[in-house]
């Protein structure tokens, strides 16, 4: 989109930057009659709002600032109204209010009760470790209900949200987390909170997040941002704001003192150095309890040493292998977990610090997988690898290094196997021969890949326990897979192929020795 002036003067902004802008804000608004359910609207104006945050571009500012000198600004009541109620900074809700009232627009009815709801039971879910939680908030708008629902990390950044969501039956959802904490084995507890609490909970969660420049938040946080802030705006004053606990330099040598005399962990130069790098991480980003001990937390811990965030000498880095377990149980003693949280905290460490045994290169094969089971490691290493035995190739005359685990970037490292059919995919991509073949061997590596169906992977070791070598198998693989590839029936250009036929054929791979 062209860039538009931000000196807030609308004399500056021209007419044409906005063209596109105003399309899409009048398409969208033209959606709901005059009568509609405002939560409708609001549902609208914070998708509208989620997208533009998303890209970066929050064009709210642009929009109120082109309203006073829109040709026709009657259009932009419907829009004008959302964002009075509906924009992230009261800055821009503000400056859309003043809009509406110097232009003396008519709004349409719904825009009277956008916000306008009464605050209901609010509760929250927490694990024992103090790593997650979710609070639930309920509100009411005439005779109908719905509740905001935030998940909520603390692992970092001194907690935020990662995930948020209107939800439609906020009864069911409290009894099915009532449930759950049930079912737990006291590892989850569910209590109801005050509203003034949930606001705590909730203002500084959202904080979090904003302060983090990528944060990984998922599809619905994006999508509900807008009203889950503007729900927490309505709820009451928030509760005074825990102040954070802070270690003094003293206080953080007696609790390394306390650490080696409390456990077995060797009591080294670089081992003390551990110890402090992970209360300064407890102090940076869990300030009210900068010594807690949690899966998520820990592993975090050991994220930012790889990442580079945490500084570490040879000597230093070495040492985590003993010092992470060690102060995983005494702060689990200190913390006072149960049991059966003690051997979740200590399996999620060793699961972690295993990883860091693998060399880099083997990392990347793993990038997509989230439980990390060691005793099937070698087979999935051996089964990727196979598929996928480097992640560097060229295109045109450049070597680059992709990453395996992304399906694209899986095709392209496959198509730098074969130079022979770059060229004539590069052209205009209409050979057909070529993008027959590629299609099949590109399906053979996912396969692969995935393990899914797992009868690939084992028809390609029967192959190699007679002798193939792995482009062999790979040819053979393929060229079963080419032959059953047919063009699908829709309008797109893609090919298919019957699965059954395709795994009884593999099934007969290798199996007359």
């Amino acid at each position: 989109m062209t860039e538009l002036s931000q000196s807030g003067s609308t004399e500056e902004i021209a007419p044409e930057s906005m063209t596109g802008l105003l399309e899409e804000v009048l398409r969208e608004f033209a959606e709901p009659a005059p009568d509609a359910d405002p939560l409708h609207v609001e549902l609208l104006t914070s998708e509208i709002l989620g997208e533009w945050w998303d890209a970066g571009d929050d064009l709210a500012d642009e929009l109120v600032a082109y309203a006073t000198a829109a040709p026709e600004p009657d259009l932009l009541a419907a829009p004008l109204a959302a964002l009075r109620a509906l924009a992230t900074t009261t800055e821009q809700r503000e400056a859309a209010g003043l809009a509406l009232e110097k232009l003396g627009l008519t709004e349409p009815a719904w825009a009277a009760g956008l916000g306008q709801v009464t605050v209901g039971e609010c509760w929250q879910t927490a694990d024992v470790y103090g790593d997650e939680s979710s609070v639930l908030c309920v509100f009411g708008t005439g005779e109908s209900e719905h509740g905001l629902l935030v998940s909520i990390s603390y692992a970092r950044f001194g907690g935020w949200a990662d995930e948020a969501a209107i939800i439609s039956s906020p009864a069911e959802v409290v009894s099915e987390l009532r449930t759950q904490a049930a079912d737990s084995e006291d590892l989850v507890t569910f209590e109801r909170i005050t509203p003034a609490r949930a606001h705590r909970l909730l203002e500084d969660a959202f904080a979090g997040t904003e302060r983090q420049d990528e944060p990984e938040i998922t599809d619905d946080y994006v999508r509900f941002r807008a009203l889950a802030l503007a729900r927490t705006r309505a709820l009451p004053e928030p509760e005074p704001a825990e102040a954070p606990s802070g270690l003094s330099p003293e206080a953080g040598a007696a609790v390394i003192d306390e650490f080696f005399r409390d456990t077995d962990a060797e009591d080294t130069e670089a081992a003390r150095a551990c110890v402090l790098r992970l209360i300064e991480f407890g102090v940076a980003h869990d300030p009210r309890r900068p010594l807690r001990v949690g899966p998520a937390k820990l592993v975090s811990f050991v994220d930012a040493v790889d990442d580079g965030e945490i500084e570490l000498t040879d000597e230093q880095d070495e040492a985590i292998a003993d010092v992470l377990p060690a102060w995983a149980r005494w702060g689990a003693s200190r913390d006072g977990l149960p049991e059966q949280a003690v051997e979740l905290l200590l399996e999620a460490v060793d699961e972690r610090l295993y990883e860091r045994t693998l060399d880099g290169e083997s990392s990347v094969y793993l990038a997509d997988v989230e439980d990390l089971d060691e005793a099937n490691l070698p087979d999935l290493l051996a089964r990727r690898q196979f598929a996928v035995p480097s992640v560097y190739t060229e295109i045109g005359d450049e070597e680059v290094e992709l990453d395996p685990s992304d399906p694209v970037q899986r095709r392209l490292l496959v198509i730098g196997e074969y130079p022979e059919f770059q060229d004539s995919l590069a052209e205009d991509g209409s050979d057909d021969d070529a993008f027959r073949v590629i299609t099949a061997y590109a399906t053979v590596v996912d396969q692969l890949w995935d393990n899914e169906p797992p009868e690939v992977w084992q028809a390609a070791q029967r192959l190699a326990d007679q002798g193939l070598e792995r482009h062999e198998v790979l040819d053979t693989l393929a060229g079963v897979l080419e032959e059953l590839l047919e063009p699908s029936e829709g309008e797109d250009e893609d090919l298919e192929f019957d699965v059954d036929e395709y795994l009884n054929a593999v099934d007969d791979l290798g199996q007359n020795a």
